[in-house]
């Protein structure tokens, strides 16, 4: 990441493309993200939930509070 860069204005840069979110819980969700708040609240479509690296469920649409996330990872063709 670019210094100087905020990390509100990177996620919204990139909307409408493909993320994964790591939470604190050790869940990871992959989908195409939305919509993102001042609070880094994440709506997720198409998501895709993964637990120890397997494929545990799938949801049409996802709000995750931005305090879970541990971090986020834009898609290689976002960067």
């Amino acid at each position: 990441m670019e210094a100087g860069k905020k990390p509100l204005t990177l996620i919204q840069k990139y909307l409408n493309r493909n993320i994964r979110v790591m939470l604190k819980n050790d869940l990871v969700y992959e989908g195409i993200v939305v919509e993102c708040d001042n609070y880094m609240n994440l709506v997720i479509d198409k998501a895709v939930e993964y637990q120890d690296n397997n494929k545990k469920a799938m949801y049409p649409r996802i709000l995750i509070r931005g305090n879970n996330i541990m971090y986020i990872q834009l898609s290689p063709e976002s960067t």
